[in-house]
Protein backbone atom coordinates (compact mmCIF):
# COMPACT_ATOMS: atom_id res chain seq x y z
CA UNK A 1 0.00 0.00 0.00
CA UNK A 2 3.09 2.41 1.18
CA UNK A 3 4.55 1.43 -2.27
CA UNK A 4 1.48 2.32 -4.42
CA UNK A 5 1.58 5.41 -2.09
CA UNK A 6 4.77 6.66 -3.33
CA UNK A 7 4.23 5.74 -7.02
CA UNK A 8 0.91 8.29 -6.67
CA UNK A 9 3.16 11.02 -5.23
CA UNK A 10 5.70 10.92 -7.98
CA UNK A 11 2.52 11.22 -10.54
CA UNK A 12 1.60 14.37 -8.76
CA UNK A 13 5.13 15.50 -8.39
CA UNK A 14 5.90 15.20 -12.29
CA UNK A 15 3.37 17.11 -12.82
CA UNK A 16 4.34 20.30 -10.87
CA UNK A 17 1.46 19.15 -7.74
CA UNK A 18 2.93 19.52 -4.30
CA UNK A 19 2.82 16.67 -1.89
CA UNK A 20 3.71 16.61 1.51
CA UNK A 21 5.65 12.90 1.65
CA UNK A 22 6.54 11.47 5.29
CA UNK A 23 9.16 9.13 7.46
CA UNK A 24 11.91 10.07 4.91
CA UNK A 25 15.08 8.47 6.19
CA UNK A 26 18.19 10.47 5.90
CA UNK A 27 21.15 8.25 3.93
CA UNK A 28 23.87 11.16 3.67
CA UNK A 29 23.83 14.87 3.53
CA UNK A 30 25.73 15.79 0.47
CA UNK A 31 25.87 19.57 1.23
CA UNK A 32 23.85 22.58 2.64
CA UNK A 33 20.96 22.22 -0.31
CA UNK A 34 21.12 18.44 -1.39
CA UNK A 35 20.13 15.14 0.45
CA UNK A 36 20.14 11.57 -0.14
CA UNK A 37 17.03 9.53 1.50
CA UNK A 38 14.89 6.81 1.54
CA UNK A 39 11.30 5.93 2.06
CA UNK A 40 10.23 2.54 2.15
CA UNK A 41 13.86 1.07 0.72
CA UNK A 42 13.54 3.55 -2.25
CA UNK A 43 16.57 5.60 -2.61
CA UNK A 44 15.90 9.91 -3.12
CA UNK A 45 18.15 12.34 -3.94
CA UNK A 46 16.48 16.05 -2.99
CA UNK A 47 17.80 18.79 -3.34
CA UNK A 48 16.08 21.77 -1.61
CA UNK A 49 13.71 24.21 -3.21
CA UNK A 50 14.46 28.24 -3.35
CA UNK A 51 17.65 28.35 -1.82
CA UNK A 52 20.97 27.89 -2.47
CA UNK A 53 23.80 26.53 0.04
CA UNK A 54 27.52 27.58 -0.86
CA UNK A 55 29.03 24.61 -2.51
CA UNK A 56 31.57 22.34 -0.54
CA UNK A 57 34.92 24.04 -1.23
CA UNK A 58 33.51 27.04 -0.85
CA UNK A 59 33.66 29.40 2.36
CA UNK A 60 30.80 28.39 4.48
CA UNK A 61 29.99 24.93 2.09
CA UNK A 62 31.37 22.88 5.19
CA UNK A 63 29.51 24.76 8.04
CA UNK A 64 26.00 24.54 5.65
CA UNK A 65 26.46 20.77 5.15
CA UNK A 66 26.96 20.18 8.83
CA UNK A 67 24.28 22.52 9.73
CA UNK A 68 21.93 20.65 7.67
CA UNK A 69 23.20 17.79 9.10
CA UNK A 70 22.35 18.94 12.70
CA UNK A 71 18.96 19.78 11.39
CA UNK A 72 18.42 16.94 10.63
CA UNK A 73 19.83 14.89 13.05
CA UNK A 74 16.79 12.78 13.99
CA UNK A 75 16.82 11.32 11.07
CA UNK A 76 13.20 10.93 9.89
CA UNK A 77 11.92 13.88 7.89
CA UNK A 78 9.10 14.98 5.81
CA UNK A 79 9.83 16.46 2.60
CA UNK A 80 6.97 18.34 0.48
CA UNK A 81 8.11 17.22 -3.11
CA UNK A 82 7.46 19.46 -6.34
CA UNK A 83 9.12 17.80 -9.36
CA UNK A 84 12.51 17.38 -10.75
CA UNK A 85 15.48 19.13 -11.81
CA UNK A 86 17.27 18.84 -15.00
CA UNK A 87 19.79 16.86 -12.82
CA UNK A 88 17.13 13.92 -12.19
CA UNK A 89 16.85 15.05 -8.11
CA UNK A 90 13.47 15.98 -6.42
CA UNK A 91 12.57 19.02 -5.44
CA UNK A 92 11.40 19.43 -1.88
CA UNK A 93 10.50 21.64 1.05
CA UNK A 94 12.32 19.36 4.41
CA UNK A 95 10.61 19.85 7.26
CA UNK A 96 11.53 18.12 10.60
CA UNK A 97 9.13 18.18 13.81
CA UNK A 98 7.68 21.36 12.21
CA UNK A 99 10.65 23.03 11.44
CA UNK A 100 10.64 24.10 7.92
CA UNK A 101 14.61 22.93 7.12
CA UNK A 102 14.94 25.44 4.24
CA UNK A 103 14.10 28.39 5.58
CA UNK A 104 16.22 28.12 8.68
CA UNK A 105 19.12 27.19 6.32
CA UNK A 106 18.31 30.70 5.12
CA UNK A 107 17.66 32.24 9.08
CA UNK A 108 21.48 30.99 9.86
CA UNK A 109 23.09 32.99 6.70
CA UNK A 110 23.95 29.49 5.43
CA UNK A 111 21.55 30.03 2.51
CA UNK A 112 20.50 32.78 -0.54
CA UNK A 113 17.51 32.55 -1.86
CA UNK A 114 18.02 31.33 -5.08
CA UNK A 115 16.83 34.41 -7.25
CA UNK A 116 16.30 32.00 -10.55
CA UNK A 117 13.66 29.78 -8.84
CA UNK A 118 12.57 31.22 -5.39
CA UNK A 119 8.19 31.39 -5.33
CA UNK A 120 8.35 32.11 -1.50
CA UNK A 121 9.11 35.73 -1.63
CA UNK A 122 8.72 36.06 2.30
CA UNK A 123 12.27 34.16 2.45
CA UNK A 124 13.65 37.41 1.55
CA UNK A 125 12.67 38.94 4.43
CA UNK A 126 14.50 36.63 6.51
CA UNK A 127 17.85 36.59 4.39
CA UNK A 128 17.93 40.34 4.85
CA UNK A 129 17.55 39.79 8.41
CA UNK A 130 20.75 37.19 8.56
CA UNK A 131 22.52 40.07 6.43
CA UNK A 132 21.92 42.83 8.62
CA UNK A 133 22.95 40.66 11.86
CA UNK A 134 26.03 39.23 9.93
CA UNK A 135 25.22 35.32 10.27
CA UNK A 136 27.05 32.41 8.43
CA UNK A 137 27.81 33.97 4.78
CA UNK A 138 27.44 37.78 5.81
CA UNK A 139 29.91 37.89 8.72
CA UNK A 140 32.13 38.17 5.52
CA UNK A 141 32.24 41.30 2.83
CA UNK A 142 33.01 39.09 -0.05
CA UNK A 143 30.59 36.50 -0.12
CA UNK A 144 30.17 35.01 -3.34
CA UNK A 145 27.00 33.30 -4.33
CA UNK A 146 26.81 29.51 -5.21
CA UNK A 147 25.77 30.68 -8.79
CA UNK A 148 28.65 33.06 -9.18
CA UNK A 149 31.05 30.49 -7.87
CA UNK A 150 29.88 27.66 -10.21
CA UNK A 151 29.44 30.11 -13.26
CA UNK A 152 33.40 31.10 -12.47
CA UNK A 153 34.38 27.58 -12.30
CA UNK A 154 35.41 28.05 -9.05
CA UNK A 155 34.17 24.89 -7.27
CA UNK A 156 36.70 21.72 -7.13
CA UNK A 157 35.61 19.43 -10.57
CA UNK A 158 35.36 16.08 -7.97
CA UNK A 159 33.32 17.62 -5.38
CA UNK A 160 30.69 18.25 -7.89
CA UNK A 161 27.29 16.36 -7.39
Amino acid sequence: MKFFFTILIFCFCSGGLAELVEDFQVIRIVDGDTVYASLEGMPYMIRLVEIDAPEIDQPFGEVAKAYLGELLSGRIFSAELSGRDRYGRYLGRLYQSGLDINREMVNEGLAWVYDSYVTDKSLYGHQEIARKVGKGVWSVDDAVPPWEWRRMGLQNEDLRH
